[in-house]
């Protein structure tokens, strides 16, 4: 079973395949945000710290060794008060670093070990013992270091510290231990900010990776929508207009099973079903046209000699009356003429066979085919002749009934004592020649100006007063088009109208 997706599906798919990148690539950015987030964290709020406290208890110890040394060299009490300022803050240092082994952050073993092993050699002083040394300094060095309980045994320990407070190998040993925990922390920093800066990078690749896949999702989007959407909305435009201009054998091509392919198998069906009726009713005109002329010949005819007192004398009265029917008659017969043609007319430029024309000549003869017209409607002719005009081709006759129809519709809409230009311009870039026919009648409403050239159309405000049936302009624009020219209209900025034809010139033809 083929699945069916219209329209509004396929747009969802691809705005949730869009948002699913849009998201995903966010989503890692925010991941690779909140790791570096955390990692500088730590740098800043333990790794750093841990640098700070272990320079702390360095300079601690060196404070130490070095008081220790101006004691016993000095005999201040003053040094045994830094001595054991120094100690203290060693320890803290030590206790602070300690403290910050936590779950978010294991502290490494060295710190530990340090506490363990080198813990018991920061007991309060110690003062060594010396004969020459008064009982009240004594009394002054034990307050000065603290409490005395803390103290292991004078008897036995004085001797041991008589060289120092400790062993210059253990206090380098014991400062080398910090100092390599203090190197592995700044490896830590630096392999921390390397990861910060892998990170970064990752996550600027991956945004500009999800950028690119947007880019592209974007642009396969539009061709998506373009052929989805567009394209056939394109095609039924033009089957549209090729209705409008009653070509109905324009079929919309649209393979697609969504809504588009609905509408195009209904526009064609619709096209079909036009071209059979226009089919039927062209039929039906060119028979019912064909019966009627031979009844109608033999009704004129014998009015005619009835007119002509063939079948013996008539009083003026009766004249009167047959000759308006005679006169009725021939318009009838005008009329189905008309209808014929449009029934006969084949718009096939292939089976034209046109020849060099003189367009002056050709606007002469049909201005002096409708100058009896013009008169008697009180409207003036003015011709204008385009000097050195090139030859258009065409075929004679079908031309000076495009030129009749328009210049006899001119005549026909113009207000009494007015003026229609017929005038010639050509056009070199195209090789064509336009020929323009103004009038100064009422012009065409807006509204009406894209139906004046459909077969039957009749303005609205002639339709009761004004003989014909609308297959005037029909007909010109069949012949134009056959010819390979274009035919269009335009109101006048003042009053009236103007239509206009081309047709190719001689040397535009070859």
């Amino acid at each position: 079973m083929k699945l069916k997706l219209g329209i509004a599906k396929k747009l969802s798919i691809l705005c949730l395949f869009f948002i699913l990148i849009l998201y995903g690539t966010v989503l890692d950015l925010l991941i690779n945000i909140q790791t570096m987030s955390g990692t500088s964290g730590q740098i800043v709020s333990i790794n750093n710290e841990i640098a700070s406290l272990s320079k702390l208890m360095i300079d601690s110890l060196i404070s130490m060794d070095v008081n220790d040394k101006k004691y016993r060299l000095l005999k201040k009490n003053i040094y045994l008060t830094y001595f054991e300022t120094s100690r203290k803050d060693y320890l803290k240092a030590l206790d602070h670093i300690l403290e910050l082994d936590s779950t978010k952050y294991k502290l490494p073993d060295t710190w530990i070990n340090i506490q363990k092993k080198f813990e018991h050699k920061l007991l309060p002083y110690i003062q060594p013992s010396s004969t020459d040394q008064s009982a009240s300094d004594k009394t002054s060095l034990q307050s000065n270091s603290g409490n005395t309980s803390e103290q292991p045994n004078s008897d036995n320990k004085s001797s041991e510290k008589t060289d120092g407070w400790i062993q210059e190998s253990l206090l380098e040993e014991w400062m080398n231990t910090i100092s390599n925990a203090r190197h592995d922390n700044e490896i830590e920093i630096e392999q921390s900010l390397i990861d910060i800066n892998d990170r970064s990078r990752q996550s600027v690749k991956k945004g500009m990776i999800g950028f690119g896949v947007s880019i592209v999702v974007g642009i396969l989007g539009v061709w998506f929508i373009s052929q989805s959407m567009l394209k056939p909305l394109n095609k039924l435009k033009n089957g549209l207009k090729g209705i409008a201009h009653d070509n109905y054998d324009h079929i919309v091509e649209i393979k697609s099973s969504d809504e588009f392919g609905e509408l195009a198998s209904v526009f064609n069906d619709m096209s079909r079903q036009l071209k059979e009726s226009e089919s039927i009713r062209s039929d039906f005109i060119a028979i019912l046209s064909h019966e009627i002329r031979t009844p109608l010949a033999s009704i004129r005819e014998s009015v005619n000699m009835i007119i002509e007192d063939v079948f013996g004398p008539v009083n003026q009265k009766q004249r009167k009356f047959l000759e308006i029917a005679s006169s009725e008659i021939s318009r009838i017969t005008v009329l189905l003429n008309h209808l014929l043609n449009v029934s006969m007319l084949k718009s096939d430029s292939e089976k034209l066979k046109p020849e060099p024309l003189d367009p002056n000549q050709l606007i002469n003869d049909a201005s002096m085919g409708l100058i009896g017209t013009a008169n008697a409607s009180s409207v003036e002719l003015r011709v204008h002749e385009l000097i050195d005009a090139p030859l258009v081709m065409g075929i004679r006759n079908e031309i000076l009934q495009v030129l009749l129809n328009i210049i006899g519709n001119a005549i026909k809409f113009s207000y009494r004592n007015s003026a229609i230009d017929i005038c010639l311009n050509e056009d070199k870039t195209s090789n064509v020649l336009i020929f323009k026919i103004s009038d100064q009648g009422p012009g065409i409403p807006e509204e009406e100006q894209a139906l004046v050239f459909k077969k039957y159309y009749r303005s609205k405000e002639v339709r009761t007063h004004m003989d014909g049936v609308g297959l005037g302009l029909n007909i010109s624009k069949r012949i134009i088009h056959a010819h390979g020219g274009t035919i269009y209209m335009e109101n006048n900025s003042d009053k009236g109208c103007s239509f206009f034809f081309t047709l190719p010139t001689e040397t535009g033809r070859n």
